[in-house]
């Protein structure tokens, strides 16, 4: 794994062995995450399968810069912070946005031309008005906790509970706490931007392939709100089994590249 900045953004990039096939690939991370998120098991694995992979930090995120300035950023910004990434390489990738991660690449359907995008358990086009309400009736508790961490920051009020609202009962107690404890806090502004303050506009139909991906245990995004998603972007919805909302992290990890990478043969990228 190679690890580089681009004006302050951290940029992680794992590279395969050989020859490497004509289209790379971007990973952008959700709330409260950073690059660190792919390169755990997605960024192997797909350099594995030829792909040059790479993950960027968002700005106030993992090891870029704007830290002590995160309140003020923007969904936009974050926007922009991919586009400029983008602008970067020899070839435009295909993005793969997970959760938050997933609203910004839509964000940039308007501005860049890309040969396909992927979301994994994105928040919807129309915001998080939908899935937050329904976290707040079926599970409070997890609602609260995220309410304070973002709120006052630091860490997780109960583990536990956050444990259960983002991965799977497959996953191991110990493996779920080691991630959780690398979230950082986010930005309340690109909060408030999800909740309706900057929705997403694209033309349709687009151009693009899209993949859109839900997890059939997701407390955060449920299935409906993955299926709204894909009739908004003239989709097939995608809901595996056994598997919570941090896709990459779940100890059903690999069901979830698989489907990414079932989709990008089928798409000849």
């Amino acid at each position: 794994m190679t690890r580089t900045f681009e004006a302050g953004l951290e940029l992680l990039t794992r590279w395969p062995v050989g020859r490497a096939t004509s289209t790379p690939l971007l990973f952008v991370h959700g709330a409260f995450a950073g690059a660190w998120c792919w390169d755990a098991h997605f960024l192997p694995w797909f350099a594995e399968r030829g792909y040059v992979a790479h993950a960027v930090s968002l700005r106030g995120h993992g090891g870029s810069y704007g830290q002590d300035t995160i309140q003020s950023w923007s969904i936009q910004d974050y926007a922009d912070d991919v586009l400029s990434i983008i602008e970067t390489m020899q070839r435009p990738p295909v993005l793969i946005g997970h959760s938050m991660g997933g609203f910004v690449a839509q964000h940039c359907l308007a501005d860049s031309a890309l040969p396909g995008v992927a979301l994994m358990a994105s928040v919807p086009p129309n915001g998080l008005a939908g899935p937050g309400l329904s976290l707040a009736i079926w599970n409070p508790a997890a609602a609260f906790n995220i309410g304070s961490v973002q709120a006052m920051g630091g860490n997780w009020g109960s583990p536990s509970i956050m444990q259960d609202a983002l991965f799977s009962s497959h996953m191991q107690r110990q493996t779920a706490l080691g991630f959780l404890a690398k979230m950082g806090p986010e930005s309340t502004r690109a909060m408030m931007d999800m909740y309706g303050g900057d929705l997403p506009a694209f033309d349709m139909p687009l151009s693009a392939p899209i993949h859109v991906l839900g997890a059939a245990d997701d407390e955060l995004i449920p299935s409906a709100f993955v299926r709204a998603t894909a009739r908004r972007m003239g989709a097939t919805p995608h809901i595996l089994e056994g598997i919570g909302h941090l896709m990459m992290l779940d100890a059903e990890w690999e069901h979830a590249a698989e489907s990414v990478l079932d989709w990008l043969h089928r798409n000849g990228l």
